[in-house]
C-alpha cells in the first residue's frame, strides 16, 4: 500500500524509521529497518515492534511501550563517584592557605596550586598521576577548576617556580614578629644532571651522593613551617643561614640544631655572622662537666622544673667566653637508659660491656646545651625541645609526602614543585597540631585521618550529587575535628 493511500491525519505521525499499517480498518505505527539481502542482492525491509495506534484524535502508545518507558524512567542514569571527604577538608580547614595563595598569585593560579597540592598531600602522586586523581576528586567542583593533565601541571610549576618574589611573599604571610625561629636543613636526593643545585655532597648518614639541601625556618610558637630555601648539595648550613634570615626579613632568630652540628668551626662561624644558637653536645664532649653528678650533689636548691610530668634538674656554667653550657638531668630517662644499656650487655656483649657502662653512666639521662643566649635554663630547654617538631616535620616530608627524592630536570620546575611541597607540609602540620590539641594523636595518625576522609565519597545520580554512606566511627572522628560535610 502506498503512502498516498493513508489519510493525512495518520501520515503526520509517521517519522523516519517508522511505517503505517492499516489492520482491520485501524491504523498502527510500527518501527522498521532496512537490511541488505545477500541472496536477492537488494535491500529488504524488516518490520519491528509496534509503537502504538493512530486515530483522528492522535497517537496512542501501546500498553507495552508505556510499560517499557516507565521502567526506563525508574532506572537511574549514569552514576559518577568522587572522593569528597578530603576535598571538603581542604576547603574548610585550609582556608588560610588558599586565601594566601589567592592574594599573592590570583584566583586561577591559586586554584591550580591547590589542586596539585591536594594530589601530593592526599595521594603523594607524581605529575603523571595528577589527571587521574583530579578526575576522581570533588575538589575541582569546589574551587571551580577543570581537571588538567601532566603537561599543564608541569607548565604551572615551571611558571610558578620563576615567580620567586611571589613565593617569598606567600611565605612571609605566615611569619610573626617576636617568635622564636628555629632553623635546620635536610638533604634531598636528585637524579637530575640538568639542575645546578644538585651536587655531590655528604648527608647526615655520611652518604656521598648527588643532592641539594633544603633549609627550613620554623616558627616555634605556631609550630608551623614558614620559609624554605634550596641550596647546592655541597653547601653546608652555616654559610646559608644569614642570607636566608635576611631574605625572609627575620631578626632575632635562634638556630636550634642537632647533636651532629656542633664543631668549633661551626660555632665560630655562627658567632662571626651574629647568629644566635642553641647547640646540643654529644655526651663525650669535653666541655661538659659531669663531676657534680658523679659526686651525687647535682640536685641542689631549686634548680629544677617540670616538663611533661617529669622533674628536670639543671646546672649552668660558662663553658667558654660568652658561651653558656646548661646541663640537664632527667632521672626517669636515666633509669630507662641504664636499664636499656645493661640489657644490651646480655644480648650484644660484642658491642657493650660493664666497663663501658661505668664509663658512661654519669652522662646517661642528660642533655647538654651550648648557647650565647642570656636566658634561664628552663627557657633554653623548652626551646630545644620544640626542635622535635622540626624532626617530625622533616620526617613527614620525607616519609609521608615522599618529597625526599626528585627526578625534576628543570630548576625552575623544581622550584615550583618544592613550593607545592611546602604548601602540603603546612597542611600536614596543621592537621598534626589539630589532632594533638584534641588529644586524638594516640588514636589516629595524620595519614590514617587522611585515609579515613578519602573513603567518604559523593555519587552523582541523574545529575544530582549525594554523599555516600560512611561508618559511625568515621562520623565520630569528623565530629570531633569539626568538619562540616554539606
Amino acid at each position: 500500500m502506498s503512502s498516498s493511500s493513508h489519510p493525512s491525519w495518520a501520515v503526520k505521525h509517521r517519522r523516519p524509521g517508522t511505517e503505517l499499517r492499516k489492520i482491520n480498518g485501524r491504523y498502527y505505527l510500527y518501527e522498521y529497518k532496512t537490511v541488505y539481502d545477500k541472496e536477492k542482492k537488494r535491500p529488504r525491509k524488516i518490520t519491528g515492534k509496534l509503537l502504538g495506534s493512530v486515530t483522528e484524535e492522535g497517537f496512542k502508545p501501546s500498553a507495552k511501550r508505556l510499560l517499557e518507558q516507565k521502567s526506563a524512567e525508574a532506572l537511574p542514569g549514569p552514576v559518577y563517584c568522587r572522593e569528597y571527604g578530603m576535598s571538603m577538608l581542604v576547603i574548610s580547614q585550609f582556608r588560610e592557605y588558599y586565601d594566601g595563595l589567592r592574594a599573592v598569585f590570583g584566583e586561577k593560579d591559586a586554584a591550580m596550586l591547590m589542586a596539585i597540592a591536594y594530589c601530593r598531600f592526599v595521594y603523594q602522586c607524581p605529575l603523571k598521576r595528577i589527571p587521574f586523581r583530579l578526575a576522581g576528586s570533588y575538589l575541582p567542583e569546589l574551587i571551580s577548576v577543570k581537571p588538567f593533565g601532566e603537561k599543564k601541571a608541569s607548565q604551572i610549576l615551571n611558571r610558578i617556580g620563576g615567580l620567586h618574589e611571589k613565593m617569598l611573599a606567600y611565605m612571609k604571610r605566615f611569619i610573626r614578629e617576636g617568635e622564636y625561629i628555629l632553623m635546620d636543613a635536610t638533604n634531598i636526593f636528585s637524579n637530575s644532571k640538568q639542575i645546578s643545585l644538585a651536587r655531590k655532597g655528604y648527608n647526615n648518614n655520611l652518604m656521598f651522593d648527588t643532592q641539594f639541601n633544603l633549609l627550613y625556618i620554623y616558627a616555634a610558637n605556631s609550630r608551623m613551617p614558614v620559609y624554605y630555601k634550596l641550596l647546592p648539595g655541597n653547601i653546608r648550613e652555616v654559610s646559608a643561614f644569614k642570607n636566608s634570615l635576611l631574605e625572609a626579613g627575620l631578626s632575632g632568630a635562634v638556630i636550634v640544631a642537632d647533636k651532629g652540628f656542633y664543631s668549633r668551626k661551626n660555632v665560630e662561624l655562627l658567632i662571626e655572622e651574629g647568629l644566635s644558637f642553641i647547640l646540643p653536645l654529644k655526651r663525650n664532649n669535653t666541655l661538659i662537666d659531669y663531676q657534680d653528678i658523679a659526686r651525687n650533689n647535682f640536685k641542689q636548691g631549686g634548680n629544677y622544673f617540670e616538663y611533661q610530668g617529669r622533674i628536670i634538674w639543671h646546672k649552668s656554667y660558662e663553658a667558654e667566653k660568652n658561651l653558656h653550657l646548661h646541663l640537664f638531668l632527667d632521672e626517669q630517662l636515666k633509669v630507662k637508659e641504664e636499664k636499656d644499656y645493661l640489657n644490651r650487655i646480655k644480648t650484644q656483649p660484642e658491642c657493650y660491656s660493664l666497663e663501658q657502662f661505668h664509663e658512661k653512666k654519669h652522662g646517661q639521662g642528660t642533655i647538654a646545651l651550648l648557647t650565647q643566649l642570656e636566658d634561664d635554663a628552663e627557657n633554653i630547654y623548652l626551646t630545644y625541645k620544640s626542635r622535635m617538631a622540626i624532626e617530625v616535620m622533616f620526617d613527614s616530608m620525607k616519609n609521608v609526602l615522599e618529597a625526599d627524592h626528585t627526578y625534576m630536570q628543570n630548576l625552575q620546575t623544581l622550584q615550583g614543585w618544592m613550593f607545592v611541597n611546602h604548601i602540603t607540609l603546612q597542611w600536614y602540620q596543621h592537621l598534626y597540631i589539630q589532632l594533638k590539641e584534641k588529644k586524638l594523636l594516640k588514636k589516629i595518625s595524620v595519614s590514617d585521618y587522611v585515609k579515613t576522609l578519602t573513603d567518604i565519597q559523593k555519587v552523582k545520580i541523574n545529575d544530582r550529587w549525594y554523599i555516600n554512606e560512611y561508618t559511625a566511627q568515621t562520623r565520630r572522628i569528623i565530629e570531633k575535628i569539626g568538619i562540616k560535610l554539606a
